[in-house]
C-alpha cells in the first residue's frame, strides 16, 4: 500500500477503498462448502429405474399438466442419474413446483419416501401442498440433529426416523439456505443413505446467513437446469422476467414501455400507491402495498386502517398492540411475525411467520 497520508482517512485507509466493499470468508464456511460439492461429485445414490418416471410423467399428463421437454428431462435425470447429491437451477417461472411433483411420484413409485425440505415453515407448507408429502423446515431437521448429537432433549418426529437408503431429500430453495445448515444437513442426510436433491436459483435472493455454495456445485460438478419459463401466457414476459434475472437492462426497458413502472417523489409514489391499494381493495382484489422503511410501511398500514374505520359505523371497540407499536381491533388484517409449533390449527398444522388473519 504506498497511498500517502493526504489521501488516507482517519482509520488509515486508502480514501480509494470502498467502505464495506471487501469480502471476508471463514475456514468454516470454505471447509463446510468443500464438503458440499465433495458430496455433489458422489454417485453411489438410489437410481430408480426409468418405467417410474415414465408412468409419473403419464400421470402428470393425465391429471392435465403435461410437462415440457425440459421438464420430463429434469425429472428423468433427477430420479436416474444415481447422483448422491445434485442440483437443478430453476429461475422463477419454469415450471420448478410440476417437476419435483412428477419426480416424487416417480420415486414413490419405486416403493421409496420423499421428504420435501424449505427455508420458511410456511415455504414447507406450500410445498406440502404441492408434492403431497411430508415436509419441514430444513433448520428443523438441522435443530433435531444438532440435539441428538450433543445429547440434548427433543422430540423426533417419524418422519425424521425413517429417513433411511430408499428416502429421496428434496430441498427447496436452496440458495436461501445457509451454507453452513446446508453443509450440517447433507451431511447428516447422506450419513442415513438418502439421496438429496437441490432446488433453487443460484441469481435469486441468497441466504442472509453465508450462502453461495450452488455456484460452486455449478462450476465444478454441474446441474441440471430449466429455462423455458411456463407461468405467463404472454412469452414476452417470460422473457423479461429471464432477463432482469440476468440483469439486462432491456428488462427495465419492457416494463416500462408496459406501463409497469411509475417514477415520482417519495411523497408522490406513496400516495399513488395507497391510491392503488385502496381502490383494488374496494374491488375485492387481493392488493399488497410495499414500503422501502419500517416508518413508511407503518404510514400506510395506519392510513389504511384509519380509512377503514371511518368507513364503518361500528365502535372500535377492545385494541391490542401489535409488535410495530400499531392497534388492531375487530375487522383488521394482521400477519405473524414468527413460527409458533405450541399454537396449533389442526393436527398437522401450527401458526407461521407470514400467516394471515382477519381480528374477529
Amino acid at each position: 500500500d504506498i497511498a500517502p497520508d493526504v489521501m488516507r482517512r482517519r482509520d488509515g485507509a486508502d480514501v480509494h477503498t470502498r467502505h464495506e466493499s471487501q469480502l471476508l470468508t471463514t475456514a468454516a464456511v470454505l471447509d463446510a462448502e468443500a464438503r458440499i460439492v465433495a458430496l455433489a461429485g458422489r454417485t453411489d445414490g438410489i437410481a430408480i429405474d426409468d418405467k417410474h418416471v415414465e408412468i409419473a410423467l403419464l400421470e402428470s399428463a393425465a391429471n392435465g399438466l403435461d410437462l415440457n421437454a425440459g421438464q420430463r428431462s429434469l425429472v428423468r435425470a433427477m430420479a436416474t442419474s444415481g447422483a448422491k447429491v445434485q442440483l437443478a437451477l430453476a429461475p422463477a417461472g419454469t415450471g420448478k413446483t410440476a417437476s419435483m411433483k412428477a419426480l416424487t411420484t416417480a420415486w414413490q413409485n419405486a416403493a421409496g419416501r420423499v421428504v420435501g425440505f424449505a427455508p420458511t415453515a410456511a415455504a414447507a407448507a406450500v410445498l406440502r401442498q404441492d408434492i403431497l408429502t411430508t415436509t419441514d423446515t430444513l433448520a428443523k431437521f438441522v435443530d433435531i440433529t444438532q440435539r441428538l448429537r450433543e445429547g440434548r432433549s427433543v422430540k423426533v418426529p417419524q418422519w425424521y426416523t425413517d429417513i433411511g437408503e430408499d428416502t429421496l431429500v428434496i430441498v427447496d430453495e436452496a440458495g436461501m439456505t445457509g451454507t453452513l445448515d446446508l453443509d450440517e444437513a447433507i451431511t447428516a442426510l447422506v450419513e442415513r443413505g438418502a439421496t438429496v436433491r437441490l432446488i433453487g436459483d443460484d441469481q435469486q435472493l441468497a441466504s442472509v446467513a453465508s450462502g453461495g455454495v450452488l455456484r460452486d456445485i455449478h462450476d465444478r460438478i454441474g446441474a441440471l437446469s430449466l429455462s423455458q419459463v411456463v407461468r405467463f401466457r404472454d412469452p414476452a414476459e417470460g422473457a423479461a422476467s429471464l432477463a432482469l434475472r440476468d440483469g439486462d437492462e432491456a428488462a427495465i426497458g419492457f416494463y416500462i414501455d408496459h406501463g409497469r413502472v411509475h417514477v415520482g417523489s417519495i411523497a408522490t409514489v406513496t400516495d399513488d400507491a395507497y391510491t392503488a391499494w385502496a381502490a383494488d381493495h374496494a374491488a375485492g382484489k387481493d392488493a399488497l402495498m410495499l414500503a422501502p422503511t419500517r416508518e413508511l410501511v407503518a404510514e400506510l398500514n395506519t392510513r389504511a386502517r384509519t380509512d377503514r374505520l371511518a368507513a364503518t359505523d361500528t365502535r372500535v371497540g377492545r385494541e391490542a398492540v401489535l409488535a410495530d407499536g400499531l392497534m388492531a381491533s375487530a375487522g383488521d388484517t394482521v400477519r405473524t411475525r414468527s413460527n409458533d409449533r405450541r399454537n396449533p390449527l389442526s393436527q398437522t398444522d401450527w401458526v407461521r411467520n407470514g400467516d394471515r388473519w382477519i381480528v374477529e
